[in-house]
């Protein structure tokens, strides 16, 4: 049943994203044939593209380039149309030098003012008493908006996590940035226990989480009084939340 209901609102989102930006849905099957990308599902695109519309943020991170680009590059370019004044940028970051190479080729000319494609290898990442992964090499700017599907954050230690949106929120000024999640489960794990069920909620059915990460100190010492538990030996960090 979760399985038919996951595959309508699929389609749901697929309608709702190509009415938000006609003619991208054939776009993205073009791309496709030229592209060994394997996509981004039509759920976390509408989530992401419906965040962009509404809010507008005029610099976007884009953590692992592919399918999105194409879709968040049409977006501010509608958001362009309706209010000249209005100017975005997407940095998309890719963690490997041949995939970038491939991505910057195959990059429609009419985004290329739009979206500056950029090398950033992975890197160790650490926060707190989690270990992970993240881009290189990020410019230091002013992210209103995050997209998280990258980089690849398996070792030969297990899996961790990605940290792109905590590597920004640490030099960012703003008071919150907004971010959506494609599938990274860890990713959304290490930020709902940093962060509590408040800003980070991840649903199964749509397998993709919205988040409003507010500006936090997350280097502070954690103390045995920064947890709780409950009658049932359920531990939780309760410091931040």
């Amino acid at each position: 049943m979760n399985k038919q209901l996951f595959s309508v609102y699929k389609r749901w989102c697929k309608h709702r994203l190509n009415k938000a930006l006609p003619g991208i849905v054939d776009e993205l099957a073009g791309y496709a044939q030229q592209s060994d990308t394997t996509g981004t599902k039509w759920t976390t695109l509408w989530w992401a593209v419906h965040t962009i519309l509404t809010y507008k943020p005029k610099v976007i991170l884009e953590c692992g380039t592919g399918a999105s680009t194409i879709v968040f590059a049409a977006a501010i370019q509608k958001l362009h149309a309706q209010d000249a004044t209005y100017q975005g940028r997407i940095i998309s970051m890719e963690s490997v030098a041949a995939w970038r190479d491939i991505a910057v080729s195959n990059l429609p000319e009419k985004y290329k003012e739009d979206v500056e494609i950029i090398l950033g290898e992975r890197e160790p990442y650490q926060i707190a008493f989690f270990r992970g992964y993240c881009h290189s090499n990020i410019p230091q700017l002013d992210y209103e908006f995050v997209f998280l599907d990258g980089p690849n954050y398996d070792d030969d230690r297990g899996t961790s996590f990605c940290g792109d949106i905590l590597k920004v929120l640490e030099w960012s000024e703003r008071r919150f940035i907004r971010a959506v999640v494609d599938t990274r489960v860890s990713s959304v794990f290490v930020l709902q226990t940093l962060f509590g069920t408040r800003a980070v909620r991840y649903y199964p059915f749509i397998k993709t989480c919205a988040l409003r990460l507010p500006k936090r100190k997350l280097t502070e010492k954690i103390t045995t009084r920064d947890f709780s538990s409950n009658l049932f030996g359920r531990i939780r960090l309760k410091k931040f939340e």
